[in-house]
Parts: C-alpha cells; sequence; structure tokens
C-alpha cells in the first residue's frame, strides 16, 4: 500500500508543478500589464498647471531636465520650453530664441507691481516667453547677463519660500515666483552696507537663475555664527540671516585698509552666497583710471579730415585755376 501510494504521488506531482507554473505565469502576465495600463494612464494625464500673482496660468518647467547653464567665467543659461510653459525673465536679458517661442512684455501686475521691482534693482517691464509648437517639441530660449556673471538656480521652496538677493540679482525665474521689497533694518547698513536700504527678495514657489559677478562661493553659517564681508560682495542670503554692518577697528584699517569705514557683518543661522568681482567694484577700478581731461591720449586718425598741410591745399588751389 505504502509502495502505490509514493507511485501516485510521484506521478501526480509534475502535473501540479506544471499547473502551479501556469497559476503563477498568468498572475505576473497580469500585473506587468497592470503596471504598463497605470504608467500609460500617468504619462497621458493632463500636466498640473499653476498660477501666478498676476493671472498667469502654465505648466512648471522642470528646470533639472530643460535648463543648463553654459560658460566659464561669463555665463549664460538656455531654457527648453514646452508648450503650456512660460518662464518670466529680466527685459533685455534675451540673447536669442528658436522658431515658435513668443515673447510678451507686462509690468507683471499692474504699474505698482513694476515700480516695486524698478525699486529693487529690476526693470519696470519683465517678458514672459512661451512656446505655441506643437506637442512633443520644444523650443528654446538663450539668456545673457549685462556684466561678466557666473549665474546659480536657487529653488525658492528649498530655502522655506524666501530668498534675499541684492539689488538686480535675478535673471530669470518661474512664472510663480515674485519679486518683493526687502528693507533694512536700521539706516546705517542701508547707507553703509554698500547693497542700498532696499533688497530683493525672491517668494513664491519655482526655480530662480541668480548672477553673481567673478567666483560664486556657497558659505552654511551655524546658529549665531557671524562672517564679516567687503561691502559689495553679497549675493543672497536665506530668511534668517541677520545683515547689518559694523565700523572697521583701527585707525590705520579706516585709512590704508581699503575697505572703508564699515564692513558688512552677517549673522546665522542660515546659507549666504557671495561673489568675488562686485559690478560695483570693477565700475570704480575702471573710472579711476580713466584720465581726467576728457581724452584718452591717443591719436586716432580720422579720414577725410586733417590728412594734408596747408601747403598741399594751396597747390590743388593752384593746379584748379590753371
Amino acid at each position: 500500500l505504502s509502495y502505490k501510494l509514493m507511485c501516485t504521488t510521484l506521478r501526480r506531482a509534475p502535473q501540479q508543478r506544471r499547473a502551479f507554473n501556469s497559476t503563477s505565469i498568468l498572475k505576473i502576465r497580469g500585473r506587468s500589464a497592470n503596471i504598463v495600463k497605470n504608467n500609460n494612464n500617468s504619462a497621458n494625464a493632463p500636466a498640473v498647471q499653476t498660477t501666478s500673482s498676476d493671472g498667469v496660468v502654465a505648466t512648471p518647467i522642470n528646470f533639472d531636465i530643460n535648463s543648463r547653464v553654459e560658460g566659464n567665467e561669463s555665463q549664460i543659461v538656455t531654457v527648453a520650453l514646452e508648450p503650456g510653459q512660460v518662464l518670466r525673465a529680466e527685459s533685455g536679458a534675451m540673447m536669442y530664441m528658436t522658431q515658435g517661442v513668443e515673447m510678451n512684455t507686462t509690468t507683471g501686475g499692474g504699474l505698482s507691481a513694476g515700480f516695486k521691482r524698478m525699486l529693487t534693482g529690476q526693470n519696470v517691464f519683465i517678458s514672459d516667453y512661451s512656446y505655441t509648437g506643437e506637442e512633443g517639441t520644444r523650443g528654446i530660449v538663450a539668456l545673457g547677463t549685462d556684466f561678466p556673471s557666473k549665474i546659480v538656480r536657487l529653488n525658492v521652496d528649498e530655502y522655506g519660500g524666501k530668498i534675499v538677493c541684492q539689488q538686480g540679482a535675478l535673471l530669470c525665474a518661474s512664472h510663480t515666483v515674485d519679486i518683493e521689497m526687502e528693507f533694512t533694518k536700521k539706516f546705517s547698513t542701508g547707507f553703509f552696507g554698500g547693497e542700498g536700504f532696499v533688497l530683493q527678495a525672491l517668494t513664491g514657489s519655482g526655480d530662480v537663475f541668480v548672477k553673481a559677478g567673478g567666483t560664486l562661493i556657497k558659505r552654511e553659517l551655524g546658529d549665531g555664527e557671524e562672517l564679516r564681508i567687503s561691502s559689495g560682495c553679497l549675493v543672497a542670503f536665506t530668511d534668517g540671516v541677520d545683515y547689518d554692518v559694523q565700523m572697521m577697528q583701527g585707525f590705520k584699517n579706516v585709512m590704508f585698509g581699503g575697505e572703508g569705514l564699515f564692513v558688512t557683518t552677517l549673522r546665522g543661522a542660515g546659507i549666504v552666497w557671495l561673489q568675488g568681482q562686485p559690478p560695483q567694484r570693477m565700475v570704480s577700478e575702471i573710472a579711476r583710471r580713466v584720465p581726467s581731461g576728457g581724452g584718452i591720449g591717443l591719436a586716432v586718425p580720422i579720414g577725410g579730415v586733417g590728412g594734408g598741410s596747408g601747403e598741399g591745399s594751396s597747390e590743388g588751389t593752384e593746379g584748379t585755376g590753371q
């Protein structure tokens, strides 16, 4: 009896294995089909659109894929736009745009919004770039700076929804980023800090591209940590960093140190971005080297003016008379 039971079990085992394998394959195929179906549904789902403070409705740009910073010492940024996307940029920054890209220049919320941007160092008008091509195609916009600059991309959401920058630092941004005025807390800070009384606060949601002169560095300050910098070297800092000025210590340092009477003080916690060549410093150096006489000291010949002597002119007159 035991021998017969064992033989029956052995005969049935391959059939059970085949049945198990067939059932497992069907289940796996069914799950794979569901996964593919879900992926297709997510791909075909409409993109989520967001609305800016001035009523512009557009699809957010994935800057990780669609943007690129090019160049070394003097950089530019190129952004690929898909249908339904809007890039908001500083007016006059456009280097080129491909076919299908359209530019719409507005005040970005009325004259009051334009005047507010002007006080922060930007232009009254802003330019919105959009792409009107077919689905599946993209248009390219390239933006440059008015000064040899490095360009850095920052995500406003990663820094608490607010980044404070120097005047005129913004190059371009998502359409959901707003420019607000950030006033200095003290009169001495605005007068001697090198950045003016009104700073530029970038708020909202999305990414921004900020420009800086020379080498750009990033420093993270701990709680209560203090960093003293030269006036004009500040590019941006996160919300929570205290911005102030201190008097330079030492009479010789003030008179011969070259940094002036005050230095800018940043106190953490937070992150600060600094520039190695502030535009104001370079402009001051160029102005200092220009001769005060009004000329540049070079004899530049101009065709048709003063080419011959008085003797040659009289000979020409005599020849004409003959």
